[in-house]
């Protein structure tokens, strides 16, 4: 925090730390309409939403791999450098999926089990889609910054294009679960991976959070003088001139930002053992970007009592995905971080008795070609597999379409494997918000695409 000087008037003073409201990672005008927002009866019961970004764009035809013999053999021949052997695949058995065989790359291995046990189900070419497309309407309208990194996980994240306000489909949930979070301390939606638009509502603020260690605002100390500062901008934020709206409320939303992080820092420094354990497979304990990441929303949803949040979101992230080079190797280090972080957060929920209250999921820019480039990598493609994982879901089992794996078929929006999504972020997100027990009318409001599917609810949660 800058200097208060002598001289600077209370109300000079508060109109300008309104640029503090980036604390909780969202703009000061959508603080301000949030101040309105009244508080009602609370849920009873404790759920969350934890977002997995794989950042640059997954190449998830070497993440699931069909494996009927004709699949394998036009898997191999699209892809002679870059397809994994059998002996690098583990196979799957679908409880009820009629369509094709398949496995998982054996980097997944930590997640076999709970597929087998029906925690972890598969979302089969799934992608950014604003109504179902053929390749037919594809070609006559093919939507605007397809193979964009930034645009595509704006899109991912819920970024509704022409919106008066940057809003993404966690924060707009969250914006619709005010009642359910009444008396919370902290927002209902955080990130562990900087300002993303997934966690920003229209009147939601959400909490940014480091990967390690907790939040605070800059200068603050434990000295004399900067006690001295801290005590003054409380005493400052207390005074608020009640007649001035802006005066007001940059005072409620700084109060706000400091209540936060006064509640989460003794639980970000926490330590449990539940969490130690979860996260210390054989022993050692994993420290990826990922596990720190996952770590820190353990803490905040072990610290649920303190917070008083009944309906959470959570984004964390991981790079590196964009594999335009060696992919094979690249891609299996990255998916060693995913598999053992995912696991490890899954075993702390059962150790709290929470498995069935919490639930993650994977999303990313888009898939990579099925066919390979000449570096040993992949390029920028469109539908891909995800994965959702937790207690409540109906695992074991592979939803939607996987595509047919015919290149330049009716499929492919291209010449070398890129797949018409099947299945659309906003039904992946409404079958969600259903599970979170919000409205249908709210979740409409949420995903204004979803009324051009059939199917709102895709019916892999309990």
């Amino acid at each position: 925090m800058t200097h208060i000087h002598r001289h600077l008037g209370r109300r000079t003073f508060l109109r300008r730390s309104a640029s503090l409201a980036a604390l909780t990672g969202t703009p000061f005008a959508a603080n301000l309409l949030a101040l309105g927002a009244a508080a009602a009866q609370s849920a009873t019961d404790h759920k969350a939403l934890v977002c997995i970004f794989l950042n640059g764009g997954n190449d998830q035809s070497n993440t699931l791999v069909p494996t009927a013999s004709a699949d394998y053999a036009a898997y191999q021949r699209a892809r002679p450098e870059l397809a994994l052997p059998t002996s690098q695949l583990i196979g799957l058995a679908p409880t009820s999926y009629s369509g094709r065989a398949i496995a998982m790359n054996s980097a997944l291995s930590p997640l076999k089990p709970l597929f087998d046990s029906q925690k972890l189900a598969v979302l089969a070419n799934t992608g950014t889609l604003i109504r179902p497309l053929t390749k037919a309407t594809y070609q006559a309208n093919r939507p605007a910054n397809l193979f964009s990194h930034s645009d595509q996980q704006s899109m991912w994240q819920g970024l509704i294009n022409g919106a008066p306000i940057r809003s993404g489909w966690a924060g707009r949930m969250a914006d619709k679960l005010v009642a359910a979070n009444g008396g919370q301390l902290i927002p209902t939606s955080i990130s562990v991976s900087g300002q993303q638009v997934f966690a920003l509502g229209t009147t939601t603020a959400p909490l940014v959070i480091p990967q390690n260690g907790g939040v605070a605002v800059s200068g603050q100390g434990t000295d004399p003088v900067s006690v001295a500062r801290f005590n003054a901008l409380n005493t400052l934020l207390a005074s608020a001139d009640p007649s001035n709206e802006l005066v007001k409320g940059g005072a409620a939303v700084m109060t706000k930002a400091l209540t936060a992080n006064a509640t989460a820092n003794p639980l970000l420094a926490m330590t449990d053992a539940k969490i130690t354990t979860a996260f210390s497979p054989g022993g050692t304990l994993l420290n990826t970007g990922l596990a720190q990441q996952l770590r820190q929303v353990a803490r905040l949803i072990e610290g649920r009592a303190v917070t008083g949040v009944k309906r959470q979101f959570f984004f964390v992230s991981m790079g590196g995905y964009d594999t335009h080079n060696n992919t094979v190797t690249n891609h299996a280090n990255l998916l060693n971080q995913l598999a053992p972080a995912m696991r490890a957060f899954y075993d702390y929920t059962v150790a709290a008795g929470i498995a069935n209250d919490v639930t993650q999921f994977t999303m990313s820019d888009f898939n990579r070609t099925f066919i390979g480039n000449a570096n040993q990598g992949v390029d920028h493609a469109w539908g891909g597999h995800h994965l959702v994982l937790g207690g409540a879901v109906r695992g074991g089992d592979m939803y939607g379409s996987f595509p047919d794996l015919v290149v330049r078929g009716n499929q492919d929006s291209g010449n070398n494997g890129s797949w018409i999504p099947t299945t659309a972020v906003d039904q992946v997100g409404g079958t969600l918000g259903k599970w979170l027990g919000m409205p249908g009318t709210d979740i409409a409001q949420v995903f204004p695409n979803l009324a051009n599917f059939s199917t709102p609810d895709l019916g892999f949660m309990n």
